[in-house]
């Protein structure tokens, strides 16, 4: 590259606001024209335009091979859509390098794993029982001296069989649950993780400190990897891991937590566009037979707008 020329990053930009402006006119003849002469008047600009659009279909190509894009993406031209503009760089800010690719290093780790919209029941060999949600990954550490379960990704609701000589443990995103009693939630999200205690009572322990807490059955605590422990709350028995018969219940969670794990039954990312979008209010109970409908269901309640790009990224803006 020549001086004055522009960078990659530069170029890669242009490309998602031709992309963008010929997906809303496909048929208009002067940005059809305008777009070939962008095209061919610079070598690079055929293969740059190439990658852009498959990175529509797989974007974490071009988000692991270079972070610094999302920032380039961010400023755009103050010619185009606010909102579209809004949506695609938050949408590729909130994306990870491995966002469509397989993980293999999980996969690897993993005794078992369930994919999206899908629900797999364990029978471990001390008697207890572990039901994974959808798009959960687990490992098994069976020992004489231990039962261990750590999650990797995703929710796990556990039923445990008695065994005084062996604790039964749940380690998830720098923390550990132990049975107490017999059955109880845990769920691993960006932020922390969540345990919700059906019946009898568990303990969880976190950080470097140790901090433990005890939680008894309809009771919900929430914690994070840097040792923080929430308050308690207390729950409706019929909201805890309602997922397992194929139902989202929720009592005043925010947007953004309840689209969390609806994204877990549809394929690719649901990416909210704004806070004050997903600090928005809502409880109810949904059906998982069609995630698709409640999705719908949502946005109309809420009054948001949503755009596709390609079929495996949806934006709520």
């Amino acid at each position: 590259m020549t001086a004055g020329e522009p960078t990659i990053g530069k170029l890669r930009e242009q490309a998602i606001d031709w992309l963008l402006k010929l997906r809303d006119a496909p048929d208009d003849i002067k940005l059809n024209a305008d777009f070939e002469a962008w095209l061919t008047s610079d070598k690079r600009h055929a293969e740059v335009y190439e990658r852009v659009r498959c990175l529509m279909g797989d974007a974490s190509r071009l988000l692991s091979s270079d972070p610094a894009f999302i920032q380039n993406a961010s400023i755009r031209k103050s010619g185009s859509s606010t909102a579209r503009s809004v949506a695609l760089s938050l949408c590729l800010a909130m994306m990870t390098g491995a966002f469509f690719a397989l993980d293999v290093p999980l996969r690897l780790r993993a005794d078992a794993i369930s994919g999206t919209a899908e629900r797999q029941t364990l029978y471990l060999p001390d008697g207890s029982g572990l039901i994974l949600n959808a798009d959960t990954a687990v490992s098994l550490k069976f020992s004489s001296s231990e039962r261990r379960i750590v999650v990797l990704k995703g929710e796990v609701f556990a039923t445990v069989a008695a065994d005084k000589t062996r604790p039964f443990v749940v380690e998830a995103n720098g923390g550990t649950t132990t049975a107490l009693g017999t059955a109880f939630d845990v769920e691993m999200l960006k932020n922390g993780t969540n345990v919700t205690v059906l019946e009898h009572s568990v303990r969880v322990d976190v950080g470097d400190a140790n901090r433990s807490i005890r939680i008894k059955e309809n009771q919900k605590v929430a914690y994070d990897a840097e040792g923080s422990i929430g308050s308690i709350e207390t729950v409706d028995p019929l909201s805890i891991a309602a997922w397992r018969q194929g139902r989202l219940v929720f009592e005043n969670r925010q947007l953004s937590s309840v689209v969390a794990e609806l994204e877990r039954y549809l394929p690719g990312r649901i990416v909210i566009a704004g806070a004050n979008i997903g600090e928005r209010r809502i409880s109810g109970s949904f059906d998982l037979a069609d995630p698709q409908a409640v999705l719908r269901d949502l946005t109309v309640a809420f009054d948001v707008g949503v755009m596709r790009v390609g079929p495996y990224l949806t934006i709520l803006h």
